[in-house]
């Protein structure tokens, strides 16, 4: 029986844009992109059950909806786990703009008069903003030059999940402590654990250090020597990655009031149910 090709083979989903990663591949390889190209990766349209998953709460907390929608829009990224966070939002804005065009409507309440209001926003040129941006990754500390990275998506999530739980722990189980001693204890305990995840997405992008003419690579020997050096060079770690974070923030785009005509600023959020809402 002769085997004949479906005719549906020619309308499966082609690529709708191509784009570059904005870290122009600086710590991936092979494993983690195909083929160790980083630019003019083809771009394709989200699925239907792409579209569901965003829809679930649990797979955006866990990461998985991100983390499959890439793999299926963007199939030269083998491994979207282990992807730098700072190339997360360009990979969701050009999905974005391949699953529904290059608008997106925005919605935006007025400080002044709380009126709602929706803006109509551009995102090719948050593409083009990214590509513009730099990732500063050294810093000099007394005789000591650290190297930094990003935190792999992974990595971010597994964080942003810890800290989620012990916040959801202080806001459900404190009332229900009767003894103040004991609730105090419980608050504080709670309190030192969100700062410890803090500190540890802190230290965890540091992955060099050169001291003296020698180098150490060793991640759990640079984590264990930050952890226990004074805190001037915590918050020049902290300062380097706060300055980092916003330079690759998305810029703000300026609104006006259609009820009050009052003028304002405001910034798309990306990751999130809503940013892969239809229209």
């Amino acid at each position: 029986m002769e085997n004949k090709e479906s005719p549906l083979k020619k309308y499966r989903r082609q690529p709708k844009l191509y784009f570059s990663l904005p870290s122009n591949g600086k710590w991936y390889n092979e494993n983690i992109v195909a083929d160790g190209t980083y630019s003019d990766l083809a771009v394709f349209s989200m699925t239907a059950s792409d579209e569901i998953l965003y829809k679930t709460p649990d797979a955006l907390i866990n990461g998985q909806a991100t983390a499959k929608t890439v793999s299926s829009c963007i199939p030269a990224i083998l491994d979207p786990w282990q992807i730098k966070t700072l190339d997360i939002d360009a990979i969701l804005v050009a999905i974005r703009m391949s699953s529904y065009g290059e608008d997106m409507a925005v919605n935006a309440r007025c400080r002044k008069c709380g009126a709602e209001n929706t803006y109509e926003v551009g995102l090719q040129k948050y593409l083009d903003y990214f590509s513009t941006r730099t990732f500063e990754s050294k810093l000099q500390y007394e005789n000591f030059t650290l190297h930094l990275e990003p935190l792999t998506y992974q990595r971010w999530t597994e964080l942003q999940k810890e800290q989620m739980s012990y916040q959801r722990a202080l806001n459900l189980n404190v009332g229900k402590i009767e003894d103040e001693e004991q609730k105090e204890k419980y608050i504080q305990d709670l309190i030192d654990k969100i700062n410890e995840t803090l500190a540890t997405g802190v230290l965890e992008q540091v992955t060099k250090i050169e001291v003296d003419g020698q180098t150490e690579t060793d991640r759990s020997e640079i984590y264990e020597f930050l952890e226990n050096q004074e805190v001037g060079l915590f918050h020049a770690i902290k300062k380097l990655i706060e300055k980092n974070t916003e330079h690759w923030k998305l810029p703000l785009e300026k609104t006006k009031c259609e009820a009050c005509g009052n003028e304002d600023e405001t910034r798309i959020s990306l990751d999130t149910a809503d940013f892969f809402a239809q229209g």
